[in-house]
């Protein structure tokens, strides 16, 4: 018996293609987009308005690869708000079915908000609309831990079981680079950028020593590479780290505890949200980070000012 093959696209009806690819027409709000943002507009809409229907024929409209984090993290949100419960994630195909049923449902209903007279200037209504149905989905999920305090909290082994996501991150090194198998300076900037857009956004936790899929590694390759060993060089060359990428000033935002996990050493870095803007310092610049989903992303000048007025708006110039 042949292996059942894993799901890589999203779908739509084929009935429906005709209204999808002419919401990229030159006369809407979509010309120019990808097949997945009229796919997702079409799927929040239709959540937004309890419209889920049944796909006879699908017809392959997107790869997953297109995707972004937040993208994921929308139709995932929406599969457990659907769903009722986490389990349902460990189920892709239940998961596409799901934003394909609703995408399906809103498709029509998208066409006509776009396209009708009554919507005059749909982009900004769209956008409120998007804003409201993810907050929707946002609230009908099982609550779990936010605040850093709870974070805190929680065992190190806990945290790995629930996975990366806007407040918890694994990196599996701060020297030893395991690609080259040798140890990397670049290892380093890699975590003081991660620790940055955690400053920047609302703070949160940074797992060492465990891989992108949640194997715990330990700090061993780590702990080798060290002039002067254990735990307390290793912190030691984490405090070197941060002074010289963030600043000796935001060292006072971090704390580092450690704890056994298989047997194995692992570093939870917790970086409290900072009063001013955090900046990563490479060479003769500087660069913005921010925690946007699951992962870290750099922002240009514009949207950096645009950000720190947002976000620090009683600093002074």
């Amino acid at each position: 018996m042949t292996e059942a093959k894993k799901p890589d696209r999203l779908h739509v009806d084929r009935k429906d293609l005709k209204d999808f690819n002419r919401l990229k027409d030159t006369d809407s709000p979509f010309a120019g987009s990808r097949n997945k943002d009229v796919f997702l507009a079409a799927m929040v809409i239709g959540y937004y308005e309890g419209c889920r229907v049944e796909i006879k024929k699908k017809e392959g409209y997107f790869l997953e690869t297109y995707l972004d984090p937040e993208d994921s993290a929308l139709i995932n949100a929406l599969a457990v708000s659907e769903e009722g419960h986490l389990n349902v994630l460990l189920d892709k195909q239940k998961v596409f079915s799901i934003a394909e049923e609703y995408a399906t449902g809103g498709i029509r209903l998208l066409k006509a908000r776009v396209f009708g007279e009554e919507y005059g200037s749909y982009a900004k209504k769209l956008e409120s609309d998007l804003l409201r149905a993810y907050e929707k989905i946002a609230k009908s999920q099982p609550e779990e831990p936010r605040g850093f305090e709870e974070l805190d909290s929680r065992s190190i082994l806990d945290l790995i079981k629930n996975g990366e996501n806007d407040k918890i991150e694994f990196k599996s090194s701060l020297i030893w680079d395991y690609k080259i198998k040798r140890k990397n300076k670049l290892m380093g900037e890699i975590i003081a950028k991660c620790i940055s857009c955690f400053m920047n956004s609302d703070g949160g936790i940074l797992l060492i020593g465990v891989d992108d899929d949640g194997n715990v590694l330990g700090l061993e390759n780590d702990l080798a590479q060290l002039k002067r060993g254990g735990l307390d060089g290793f912190e030691l060359h984490l405090t070197n780290v941060v002074n010289a990428y963030l600043g000796k000033i935001s060292r006072a935002l971090v704390n580092v505890k450690f704890e056994k996990v298989n047997n194995k050493d692992v570093a939870a870095v917790l970086a409290k949200k900072s009063p001013r803007p955090v900046f990563v310092k490479r060479k003769a610049k500087k660069e913005f980070y921010i925690r946007s989903g699951n992962s870290c992303q750099p922002l240009d000048i514009q949207d950096t000012n645009l950000y720190i007025q947002d976000h620090w708006p009683n600093l002074q110039g």
